[in-house]
């Protein structure tokens, strides 16, 4: 599996990301990396739809996937670090988060606050070196 174009005589159809200028200059090459992680999930479950899959489709599709969820994680626990985050109640977070129970959320963040952010986390902040 590849995030390459398909061929010139391929039918393709574009997906569009509607994002700022602003956005897009702030994110810079990691758009495109995160373009190309979601291009490899998308393709993967169109393969799986399909019965269209082999292994390595879906080792690829797993890689891609994987990759992918390690950032929007990132994203998600580096939100949570930022000063302005503890102005969300625990249950609009447990809402934002999905989670039946305020108190899940708290201890969450709580446990996320215990420890340093990690590469990716910096790598969301655009503070990595």
């Amino acid at each position: 599996m590849s995030t390459n174009p398909a061929p010139p005589d391929a039918p393709q159809k574009h997906l569009l990301v509607p994002l700022a200028v602003e956005d897009v200059a702030a994110l810079g090459g990691d758009a495109e990396q995160l373009a190309a992680l979601l291009a490899t999930a998308l393709h993967g479950l169109a393969l799986l739809r399909t019965g269209r899959a082999t292994a390595n489709d879906l080792a690829a599709a797993i890689d891609g996937t994987t990759g992918l969820l390690e950032r929007l994680e990132a994203v998600r626990d580096a939100s949570l670090r930022q000063p302005v985050a503890r102005d969300i109640s625990h249950a609009d977070l447990a809402t934002a988060m999905h989670l039946e129970s305020r108190a899940t959320a708290q201890s969450r963040r709580r446990t996320l606050l215990k420890k340093p952010p990690g590469e990716l986390e910096q790598w969301a902040t655009g503070t990595t070196g």
